[in-house]
């Protein structure tokens, strides 16, 4: 199958849990830069965790950041959606969230780096990377309380909740399928399919902007929303990385 770009979420799908990278993914990113096909991250994470991941991972191509917030060039560029809320005024929303609901959430700023590094994997300096950031806020929150949470969010909907693998992100109206189209865009070396992968709720716009879409399961199996969504999209046979890289393959050697 000729593929044009491939737009993929990092953490559960491309990365493993703790944020690592297995064999088997590496040697599919080498297959798929032999093969000039460009892979894009499109990611809850911030610039500074970008960066530091393009040269690990040997991604030259733009990515987009903090869950399509803007999109990101490895020369150091940056787009920011129209949409994108800053910082300050999230976490603003979030007191009063907060305050209204009696729901006791925390930002991740409120975080000691012992308990984000047990949630992330991280270190380091990689903790203050994950918030150095500029238009989503992720919260520590059980699931049970979303919507709750989003109903009590400001009238207008200029500001929403979306639920990835490890926290509840308070961002403004942009979704990672905001950056997809302009990703393939600047990406794309010639024609074909746009693949996208992901594993959290979080990624259903980016899925729905592709032709070709992975699932990519977790070890308790795939994500049921983005399963119930997408019923025709593949399934990828292994969890994370390896399960990435597994389907990747599949679709590139099909004829």
């Amino acid at each position: 199958m000729r593929v044009r770009a491939i737009l993929t979420d990092l953490d559960g799908t491309l990365l493993e849990p703790d944020g690592t990278v297995t064999a088997e993914a590496l040697a599919a990113l080498g297959e798929l830069r032999r093969a000039r096909i460009p892979v894009c991250a499109v990611t809850s994470k911030t610039i500074p965790e970008l960066e530091s991941l393009a040269g690990l991972l040997g991604l030259d191509a733009p990515a987009g950041f903090e869950n399509g917030a803007g999109v990101w060039w490895p020369d150091g560029r940056v787009e920011l959606q129209p949409t994108a809320v800053e910082l300050s005024e999230l976490t603003a929303v979030a007191a009063a969230l907060r305050r209204d609901t009696g729901i006791a959430l925390r930002t991740i700023f409120e975080l000691e780096d012992e308990e984000l590094s047990a949630l992330t994997g991280l270190r380091g300096e990689a903790l203050a990377a994950a918030r150095r950031r500029r238009a989503t806020l992720p919260l520590v929150v059980g699931a049970g309380n979303d919507q709750v949470l989003c109903d009590a969010l400001p009238p207008g909907g200029s500001l929403r909740l979306i639920r990835g693998n490890r926290f509840l992100h308070l961002q403004g109206g942009h979704d990672k399928a905001d950056v997809a189209p302009r990703l393939s865009e600047i990406a794309a070396r010639g024609g074909g399919v746009t693949v996208a992968c992901g594993d959290a709720p979080n990624d259903l716009g980016l899925l729905a902007a592709a032709d070709v879409r992975v699932i990519v399961p977790s070890v308790a199996g795939p994500d049921r929303a983005l399963v119930r969504r997408f019923p025709e999209a593949m399934v990828a046979p292994l969890p994370h990385g390896r399960g990435w890289a597994a389907a990747l393959r599949v679709i590139t050697e099909q004829p």
